[in-house]
């Protein structure tokens, strides 16, 4: 059995490694689209179907190894091992990194080959990133994975390098990213330095002995790392740009990997973070104020794949408060469901736009006739994100905002309603604006037929069937984690359902109904709307910190080093030379001048051996004084013993 669960966990994360090392280091292979992509395809599906047969089997098992033996600290052990958390992400990765890349054949076909095999080449190191980050059994080889999978973000978010927004926005979100990174790695030396050891099952152990200050202390640093990866205010505004790479790179990244990260690395850390409340009281008011600031910027969004940005942005904050409230299983189930219907809507999305070639919702309309199946596939990963019965999201939002409400949270409560709210609005003002809007293009024209292959609408009728039953399946996941499902009755229980409906209810009003304008409700709301617009002016915030405090700092630092640093060594150098230059006159080459030298050496140790006996008390003074020391000692013993 071991021996089983061994060969399956090896499966699950080693063939995207070598499906990346044969498409990388093998010109040829990644130079032919079918051969790139089929050693990238079969990759995954060796490693979903054995994620399949390890949630079957259920094992509890490990690979662990000594990496760096150390002797004034616990060796460094890295390994992989099996639990139900990481069972359910071994799940999550595989299934939706699989529909991506199948997907992605017909989205990307019109790349040149060197092109699409350079994508398949890093969606593959992708895989193997997260599958390796969710599965490691030591902080130090979580944070190898982690950096890991940020430099597959970069790589695939500037994936089109040569239009200058999708190379901005990659070093957008790497150097956010990297900022929050950090505070991780200062966390993580923080709690090795108190332990001695990065394993965490050792950590998990030692972590009570650790001062409560010092404790809280490290995990505020984790947590910064975690906003940064999971796109938390204020570091979140690294995630609607990165909508410039492929949009199922966007799926991707939003589903399954980059941003889901920071929540899964609390969840892993969770029982560090039960020792401390300080940290989860700051994690619950970010991950409030997340939700709310993402759909509220949600609404003004024209860009589709932007809408769904912010949507994540949201649904994000949504999954930190319910871990800083305590639920970390109700939060898990929230990410488990948001990773189907949100990859469902954002591939959805990509095929009209790769129909169309416009992402703008105004530019679009008229499409619910043309395009009847993804219609279909777009309403229903809208249902599941606005919370309504039956689809997933339903039920995975109600047990977070539930678990707000029983355990007395009453202001997080009603802020994550008011977000539930906003939510089914904007996304059904992009659906009926998307499929039963007016239908004029840029150039004034109606558009045409939209076609979407079945390799396209394969992939995503997966997803829509997993969205649409994995809300049913409540029980058995938190049965699967060990944990109890509780059944909360209370007047408010059906509130979240009525509010969603509600949203819906407005957004049809607004945009389908003839009784409001949105236009005219905007202009009234002039302040607010271009708040709203202009993102709550952060990115000028940013803009500005970056051209004059950062360039102030590189002055200052320009300065410190040329003046200061480079002054010292220049100094240290110049008299250096001047010294060697007067001492270089010494040697004349002449051996009379040597033979003076050493008569003159000689009349010096004459003179010091005829001054010795003179100079030797006071050489032996220290000697003498130890002595006389020992000397008082003894006696001081003799006496004792007399």
């Amino acid at each position: 059995m071991f021996a089983t669960s061994e060969t399956l966990l090896i499966l699950v994360i080693l063939p995207p490694f070598i499906s990346f090392a044969l498409n990388g280091l093998i010109p040829d292979l990644r130079k032919n689209k079918k051969t790139s992509s089929g050693i990238s395809i079969l990759a995954i599906v060796i490693s979903a179907l054995s994620s399949i047969a390890l949630v079957v089997i259920n094992p509890d098992t490990d690979i662990v190894f000594e990496w760096i033996p150390l002797t004034s600290f616990s060796p460094i052990i890295f390994g992989f091992f099996i639990d139900p958390i990481v069972l359910i992400m071994f799940l999550i990765v595989s299934l939706v990194s699989l529909a991506v890349q199948v997907y992605s054949l017909d989205y990307l076909r019109e790349e040149s080959p060197l092109s699409f095999g350079r994508y398949y080449t890093f969606q593959s190191l992708f895989a193997f990133s997260m599958l390796g980050f969710v599965a490691s059994l030591s902080l130090l080889q979580i944070y190898i994975f982690w950096e890991l999978v940020g430099l597959c973000s970069y790589l695939l978010i500037g994936f089109w390098y040569t239009r200058p927004e999708a190379s901005r926005a990659a070093v957008k979100a790497f150097w956010v990213t990297r900022f929050g990174d950090v505070g991780f790695a200062i966390g993580m030396v923080l709690l090795w330095g108190a332990t001695g050891t990065f394993f965490l099952p050792e950590l998990f152990i030692k972590a009570p002995e650790i001062s409560n200050p010092f404790l809280t202390l490290s995990l505020f640093l984790i947590v910064l790392g975690a906003m940064g990866k999971s796109a938390q205010f204020p570091l979140h505004v690294w995630l609607p740009d990165a909508m410039e790479g492929p949009t199922p790179v966007s799926a991707l990244i939003h589903a399954a990997t980059m941003v889901v990260a920071g929540i899964y690395l609390i969840l892993r850390l969770f029982p560090l973070f039960e020792l401390t409340l300080d940290p989860l009281v700051f994690v619950m008011w970010i991950g409030t104020i997340t939700a709310l600031l993402g759909a509220c910027l949600a609404i003004v969004q024209n860009d589709i794949k932007r809408i769904l940005a912010y949507s994540t942005v949201s649904q994000l904050g949504y999954m930190m408060a319910a871990l800083g409230a305590g639920g970390a299983g109700v939060a898990y189930f929230h990410l488990f469901t948001h990773a189907f219907f949100k990859s469902l809507l954002f591939l959805a999305a990509g095929s009209l736009i790769h129909s169309l070639h416009t992402s703008d919702i105004w530019s679009m309309g008229k499409l619910a006739k043309k395009t009847p199946q993804v219609t279909a596939l777009f309403l229903i990963g809208s249902l599941a994100l606005s919370g309504v019965f039956p689809f997933s999201g339903h039920f995975s939002k109600d047990e977070i905002l539930m678990w707000m409400h029983v355990r007395g949270f009453t202001l997080h409560f009603i802020i994550l309603l008011i977000t539930a709210f906003i939510t089914s609005f904007y996304m059904f003002r992009a659906f009926f604006v998307v499929f039963f809007g007016k239908g004029e293009s840029t150039s004034g024209q109606e558009v045409q037929e939209v076609k979407t292959p079945w390799v396209m609408t394969l992939p995503m009728w997966i997803l829509a069937v997993i969205t649409i039953f994995a809300g049913f399946q409540a029980g058995n996941f938190f049965n699967f984690l060990g944990l109890r499902l509780e059944e909360v009755h209370t007047h408010l229980e059906y509130l979240p359902l009525i509010v969603s409906i509600l949203g819906i209810a407005l957004a049809w009003t607004f945009y389908q109904g003839r009784y409001l304008s949105s236009k005219n409700v905007a202009i009234s709301l002039s302040p607010i709307n271009t708040a709203l617009e202009k993102k709550f002016w952060m990115d000028d915030v940013y803009l500005w910190a970056y051209r004059y405090v950062l360039d102030g700092l590189s002055i200052v630092c320009g300065w410190f080093d040329r003046y200061l640093v480079d002054g010292l060594v220049n100094f240290t150098a110049y008299y250096t030379k001047r010294a060697s230059q007067k001492l270089r006159t010494i040697q004349t080459g002449h051996a009379q001048d040597y033979l003076y030298g050493i008569i003159i050496a000689i009349l010096l140790l004459f003179f010091l051996s005829i001054l010795s006996p003179y100079l030797s008390p006071f050489l032996n003074e220290k000697e003498n004084s130890v002595e006389f020391s020992e000397q008082i000692i003894q006696k001081g013993l003799q006496d004792d013993d007399d």
